[in-house]
C-alpha cells in the first residue's frame, strides 16, 4: 500500500475517514527495509539523526546517501528518518534514531522543531543527543526555546494549492481572500470562486506540519479559525502533506501543496514516488506559474519559479531550513553553513527535487548557509 494514504488518519481532528488504497512503496530511511532504526554497525557517537519536515525529507535522504559516501568518510553518518513510514504510511509510530533513542516519528517542521527541543539523549550513551538536526520549511520562530537553535537557509520553496484538473476549480488563478474563505468553510461551493457548481471538498495535512500553517498564515488565517469554521462537515477531510493521492482522485478537492515536492514529484529524483494523483498546483493572485523549468546537467527539471515568491503571491514563498543546536558540533555544522558540503554542491542536491537554489553571495538578502 502506498505509504501517504494510509496516513491519512493522522490530520487535523475536524475530518472523517475516507477510504482510499493505492500499490507501490518508496525506499527512505537509513535501513531501507526496516524503517525507523539506525544505520547499522554504528554507535550513538557516530550518528547525526534528523527528523521533520516531509516537504524536503527525500532531498535531504540523497543528501546524506552522497554526504556518507564521501572518500574519506566522515567521522559521523547522517540518518535521516522521513515525516512518516515510508513503507507503510504509518504516522507517529516509535522509531530507533539511534542506539538508545527511542522516539515518537515526527511528522513535519513543527514536529521536529518540538522534539529537538526536548533535549533527548541515547540511553545508552548520555552524552548522545538523540535529534541532532532538523528539517525546517518554516522560519525560526519567537519561543523562548527557539534561542538555543539556529537555522542555516538551505533553499527557495513556496506553498500553494493542489486540485486535481478543472471540473469544479475554475482555470482562473484564486486569489489570497477566496483561498482564506475555503479553507475557513465561508465559501463551500466551486461556483462561488468561479469553477462550477458542486461542493468544495477541504483537505487538511496533520496540524504538525508546517506546510499547513505556513499556507493558513499566507492566505490570513489559522489553524483555530479554520477549525471554528469547519467543524462537523461532511466536506473536510484528512489529507497527508504535500500528496495529491490523498485526495483519492476527488475533483472536487483542494489541498495545501508544497511546490518544490509538486516539481519533485513530476522530476522523480532517487526515492521521489509520483504522488501527485492527477493534481497541479495553482497559481494565486496572478497568472505567474508556481513552478518554471531549468536545465542541469543536460536534463531539464522542473523548480519553483522565484517570480512566484514575488509581486502579489509573495506572502506563499518561503525559505527552507537545516536546524541544529547552537552548541552542535562545528562538524555537523559545516555541512549547513555558507561554503559547507550541502553550499557547495547546492546544484545537484537541490534542483533535482524542485528547490530553487539561494546562491553563495552572502551580500544578498539571503543566501545558503545564512544562519538566523
Amino acid at each position: 500500500m502506498n505509504r501517504r494514504l494510509v496516513s491519512a488518519v493522522a490530520a487535523v481532528g475536524l475530518a472523517a475517514s475516507l477510504g482510499l488504497a493505492a500499490a507501490g512503496s518508496a525506499s527512505a530511511d537509513p535501513v531501507p527495509d526496516q524503517p525507523g532504526t539506525p544505520p547499522s554497525g554504528k554507535t550513538a557517537a557516530q550518528i547525526y539523526a534528523t527528523v521533520g519536515a516531509d516537504a524536503f525529507a527525500e532531498l535531504t535522504n540523497n543528501l546524506a546517501t552522497k554526504y556518507n559516501a564521501q572518500t574519506p568518510a566522515p567521522t559521523r553518518v547522517i540518518a535521516s528518518y522521513d515525516a512518516i513510514n515510508p513503507v507503510t504510511g504509518a504516522a507517529g509510530e516509535n522509531i530507533t534514531t539511534k542506539p538508545g533513542c527511542t522516539v515518537a516519528r515526527p511528522n513535519g517542521a513543527n514536529a521536529g522543531i518540538t522534539a529537538i527541543l526536548l533535549n533527548q539523549k541515547s540511553t545508552v550513551d548520555p552524552s548522545q543527543y538523540c535529534i541532532d538536526f532538523v528539517r525546517s520549511s518554516r522560519a525560526k520562530g519567537a519561543a523562548a526555546g527557539e534561542a538555543n537553535l539556529t537555522f542555516y537557509a538551505q533553499s527557495r520553496d513556496a506553498v500553494s494549492y493542489g486540485v486535481i484538473g478543472n471540473a469544479y476549480a475554475p482555470t482562473t488563478p484564486l486569489t489570497t481572500t477566496q483561498l482564506k474563505d475555503i479553507f475557513e468553510c465561508t465559501v463551500t461551493d466551486w461556483s462561488e470562486v468561479g469553477g462550477q457548481a458542486g461542493d468544495i471538498h477541504v483537505y487538511l495535512p496533520p496540524a504538525s506540519a508546517a506546510t499547513l500553517t505556513f499556507f493558513l498564515q499566507a492566505i490570513g488565517t489559522n489553524l483555530n479559525n479554520v477549525q471554528a469554521g469547519c467543524a462537523g462537515l461532511p466536506t473536510v477531510f484528512s489529507g497527508q502533506q504535500n500528496d495529491g493521492e490523498s485526495m483519492g482522485g476527488d475533483p472536487q478537492g483542494i489541498l495545501p501543496y508544497a511546490v518544490t515536492k509538486w516539481a519533485a514529484q513530476v522530476n522523480q529524483p532517487p526515492g521521489i514516488q509520483d504522488l501527485r494523483g492527477g493534481a497541479h498546483v495553482g497559481p494565486v493572485n496572478t497568472t505567474t506559474s508556481p513552478t518554471t523549468t531549468t536545465t542541469l546537467g543536460g536534463v531539464q527539471y522542473q523548480v519553483l519559479n522565484p517570480a512566484f515568491t514575488t509581486g502579489s503571491s509573495a506572502s506563499f514563498g518561503r525559505i527552507f531550513f537545516n536546524t541544529v543546536r547552537n552548541d552542535a558540533p562545528d562538524d555537523l555544522k559545516a555541512v549547513f553553513k555558507a561554503g559547507g558540503y550541502l553550499c557547495q554542491h547546492a546544484d545537484e542536491l537541490l534542483i533535482p527535487f524542485g528547490n530553487t537554489p539561494l546562491g553563495d553571495d552572502t551580500s544578498a538578502s539571503r543566501y545558503c548557509g545564512q544562519p538566523s
